[in-house]
């Protein structure tokens, strides 16, 4: 290779360090690229006499300040700096016969705190970060702290002085007449925004067609970013930029530790260049980019700073297995890895609601109790900040949207072994207690909000993270997972981050908990804008409804009640007296009518505090049901050997109730046969009390061509009267036996303990009814939609199986299909309040169409010589492993809640003993850990 003399005869001499910041080297890069048609050039900052980028802007800057009479000799420049901007100033103020101290935190390394000594700054350490703003906010408060108390200082201020971006204004001019005004990419990374927005300005004002790729670091607040842990210095920001301007970027990637580090590493065995961290990060960030890049891109790559500051870091092999999860799976330095890791151990618990805490609870408690000393990793994922909380649980959703759980059902603390890590976690009603300042006893039989039980949520996660092992490092991600898949005995966890580009994680174990996506849309519903489809956040989503428009709301269930309450309620409405006596106070912001319809027209049965005592099951018990399996490949018919066990229990608790209330005793020891005799003869001694009818319960309006708003508000009206007895309603007494059935019923129906049939149509026709009347909402807010009807805001015409057509005017119309009515009404917005269904083969989130795209998961099916029948779950083994496309058992993932829909039953959010696999999942990642320490 010739030396290029032509370049060293131009050399001339400079009259001190500081004129020969600039002008540095534009390097093309021919091994970086996949795609051999794209041109990819480096502008290596590194050049710049104390080894980065920042050299230009601390020159800059106090240049301009010297210029302006603001610093004189002998001042003293005060900096918050993570490395480089600290080590710019160092050398400018030394020749400018200036005073440097310079506030940094424990990312500093150590090359470049012998640097700053060596040039004689005096370094101010922050030890703590803040609670909002983290180890940069805490840095700032440092520096204005320090300007108060040193005289003659004057803060150069990179965050915020308009002379850092102005400075890159050359810097891109550099690059330009490098390529002779030829490019089409710039990618930029991010830390004050003064680089990127100094080349953003001048690529806007002067090569607007150029595009400008921000990179940023996973753990930044910007562009949207949630603040997170990040350990390598100089790249993202804990705090908002004063120079961002968005609008001046054409799109941007978020980059993580372990990206940054592989992108170092690549660059150096590829070119022979060592660059920083932020530097690898831009390498990494142009792969995930370089599939939407057009045939012949030109890309620049401003890398900011050399590698020599990061030697004992990002080139220290024993740093990255410390600091880095995953890097030894990921990446092979140079000449090999020349140590192994120390036992080191990740998992991911994906979905961070109520049973993505219960899971982390028990690994907590398991990996205390098993005395694990490795370092665990444990990366938890959710698609907001309410962590512990989930979607359902948010903390910041209206104070009316209520829980259907009494609060003393509510309680994080397990009932098996081994113990919590710590006592300090509580039952709801004792945390609730000390958060109202109420006694513990006037809460109980009483229904909160859905956001304060979110908040009680959050604090335990907050707890559980704060009283954690010491050998427990947490990560979290606000991302979406869009795909799981195997590396070895490994997985790969890629995100979906707001930029839309891709976070890569390896793990060894992972619990699955998230699973719905929302309802599915239909072509008529893609067509129409008046269509709204899944209504969490209610703020958010139903703001387009206007004032006094005509609204269609499917689904008659928890969703529809919230929906109902949103437009009225949330809107300013008021709901003034008790129980029956509760009218609605109209605030002119809702809309004029709201049609709710269902299949079946009925509304839920409301749930009271105070139900009323139940005898033990008689018919329906785990006994009797063993005597009916006949082996144990047996499948149960629902109908005609299960649902008669059902209704016979519900009968004999409606009317061991009845019996009680007037002072009378159904004889316990009697057969049904029996015991419907004595019923008989109840009735013609109660004439008034009413009869019980399973199927009247079921299908209140078997009769459609009798269905209309006033038959609808009666039966509302005549619930709700029953319901109001509490501990006296017969009503409540039967369906207090699903309760007590479910249990044992989910030990049958699980993994396709039913015939394929009878599955099928338990799912499609009973499912839904055991939910409409065991899981209702607080009696106050069925007497909330009691008010709304009388207030003629809510009108049951349309709501049983109404048709919804489009009109010759695209108008969207609500048309009874029954065929004595004739009536229509057009609509302005269609609402979906169903609760979504996962299917795994037509309505499914992004995360499970690749997993079964893959072949990682299979549809469960339940087969028998007769039929079969797709739930739309995932197949998965009793211990909750998915099942793979050719039939093996991926044991280092397991489902929990939502996911193991269709195989299993009853996956109620709240439940810590019902289909525990969170407590299989630890003890199994546990026995993994030990298992690696053996060997």
């Amino acid at each position: 290779m010739k030396i290029n003399t032509a370049i060293r005869e131009q050399l001339q001499v400079s009259n001190s360090i500081l004129e020969t910041i600039g002008d540095t080297p534009l390097v093309k890069l021919k091994h970086i690229p996949l795609n051999s048609t794209c041109e990819v050039f480096a502008k290596l900052e590194s050049f710049n006499p104390s080894g980065s980028i920042k050299d230009r802007t601390a020159y800059n800057i106090l240049q301009k300040a010297i210029e302006a009479g603001e610093l004189k000799k002998g001042d003293t420049v005060i900096e918050s700096s993570s490395g480089n901007m600290a080590i710019g100033l160092a050398q400018a103020c030394l020749l400018l016969d200036l005073k440097l101290i310079v506030v940094v935190d424990p990312k500093l390394n150590k090359a470049t705190e012998q640097l700053l000594q060596t040039y004689g700054a005096t370094i101010e350490m922050v030890t703590e970060p803040l609670e909002e703003g983290g180890f940069l906010g805490a840095r700032l408060a440092k520096v204005k702290e320090l300007l108060k108390t040193t005289e003659n200082s004057f803060w150069s201020n990179q965050y915020g002085n308009l002379n850092n971006p102005l400075t890159h204004q050359q810097t891109t001019k550099e690059i330009y007449e490098a390529l002779a005004g030829n490019l089409d990419y710039l990618f930029v990374a991010t830390s004050t925004c003064g680089t990127l927005m100094g080349c953003a300005s001048y690529i806007k004002e002067h090569h607007p067609k150029t595009k400008v790729i921000a990179v940023d670091a996973v753990g930044s607040v910007l562009f949207g970013g949630e603040a997170g842990p990040r350990n390598i210095p100089g790249h993202g920001a804990g705090v908002n930029s004063q120079f961002l301007n968005e609008n001046y970027i054409y799109d941007f990637i978020k980059v993580n530790d372990l990206e940054c580090a592989m992108g170092c590493w690549e660059l150096l065995k590829k070119e022979s260049i060592l660059v920083g961290g932020s530097s690898g990060a831009i390498i990494s960030a142009f792969h995930k980019y370089e599939s939407q890049l057009e045939e012949g891109a030109r890309c620049a790559l401003l890398l900011s700073d050399g590698g020599n500051r990061y030697l004992d870091t990002i080139y220290n092999q024993e740093w990255l297995l410390k600091n880095i999860p995953g890097v030894y799976d990921s990446l092979t330095p140079i000449g090999g890895w020349k140590i192994k890791p120390a036992s080191e151990f990740s998992v991911a618990i994906i979905g961070l609601g109520p049973k993505g805490l219960y899971g982390l609870e028990r690994l907590l408690a398991t990996i205390k109790a098993s005395k694990i000393e490795n370092q665990i990793h444990i990366h938890l994922y959710n698609k907001n900040h309410f962590f512990g909380a989930g979607d359902v649980y948010k903390t910041n959703q209206p104070s009316y949207l209520k829980m259907n759980f009494a609060n003393e059902k509510i309680d994080i603390r397990p009932k098996s072994k081994p113990e919590p890590i710590t006592n300090r976690l509580s039952s709801y009603v004792s945390w609730l207690s000390e958060y109202l300042g109420e006694e513990e006893s006037s809460l109980l039989k009483k229904f909160s909000s859905r956001s304060t039980v979110g908040k009680y949520l959050s604090y335990c996660f907050e707890i559980l993270v704060a009283e954690a092992p010491k050998n427990v490092k947490f990560h979290e991600h606000t991302e979406e997972v869009i795909d799981i898949s195997k590396r070895g005995e490994l997985l790969k966890i890629e995100t979906l981050s707001s930029s839309e580009k891709k976070e890569i994680v390896i793990v060894n174990h992972l619990l699955l908990t998230t699973g719905h996506a929302g309802n599915r849309t239909s072509s008529l519903e893609k067509e129409n804008t008046s269509y709204i489809n899944f209504i969490y956040p209610v703020s958010k989503k139903l703001s387009p409804v206007q004032a006094n428009s005509v609204v269609a709301i499917k689904g008659m269930g928890l969703t529809f009640i919230d929906a109902a309450l949103a437009l009225t309620e949330g809107r300013g409405g008021s709901f003034l007296g008790k129980a029956e006596e509760m009218r609605y106070i109209k605030s002119g912001d809702e809309p004029q009518l709201i049609y709710p319809y269902s299949r079946s027209g009925a509304l839920m049965i409301p749930r009271v505090g105070e139900m009323p005592a139940s005898p033990s099951l008689r018919f329906f018990t785990a006994e009797k049901i063993n005597k009916l399996k006949k082996s144990s490949a047996f499948k149960f018919n629902f109908i005609e050997e299960l649902l008669p066990l059902i209704k016979k229990e519900f009968t004999y608790r409606y009317y061991k109730l009845a019996f009680k209330n007037v002072r009378e005793n159904l004889n316990n020891s009697l057969a049904y046969d029996e015991m419907k005799a004595q019923i008989e003869v109840f009735h013609l001694k109660h004439p008034t009390e009413k009869k019980f009818s399973f199927k009247e319960l079921k299908d209140p309006f078997s009769d459609s061509e009798k269905y209309n708003s006033f038959t609808a508000n009666h039966y509302l009206e005549e619930t709700l009267k029953q319901v109001s007895l509490g501990n006296k309603s017969p009503l409540l007494a039967a369906i207090s036996a699903w309760h007590d059935i479910s249990p044992i019923f989910n030990d049958i129906y699980s993994f396709g303990g039913l015939t394929a049939t009878s599955h099928q149509i338990f799912d499609t026709d009973y499912a839904p009814f055991f939910n409409r009347i065991s899981y209702g909402p607080p009696l106050e807010n069925m007497y909330k939609i009691l008010a709304l009807a009388k207030a003629g805001i809510l009108d049951f015409t349309f709501g049983k199986s109404p048709k919804i057509e489009k009109s010759i005017n695209h108008q969207l119309v609500l048309r009874n299909s029954l065929e004595n009515l004739s009536e229509q009404v057009e609509i302005d917005h269609h609402i979906d309040a169903r609760i979504p269904k996962m299917n795994l083969k037509t309505d499914c989130s992004p995360l499970y169409q690749n997993l079964l795209k893959s072949g990682m998961v299979r549809p469960f099916q339940n087969l028998n010589a007769e039929d079969n029948y797709f739930t739309g779950g995932i197949d998965l083994t009793e211990n909750g492993n998915p099942i793979d496309k050719e039939g093996n058992i991926i044991e280092n993932i397991t489902a929990y809640g939502t996911p193991t829909e269709g195989v299993t039953f009853d996956n109620d959010t709240l439940s810590r003993s019902r289909n525990d696999f969170g407590s299989i999942w630890a003890s199994n990642a546990v026995k993994t850990i030990n298992k690696i320490n053996k060997n």
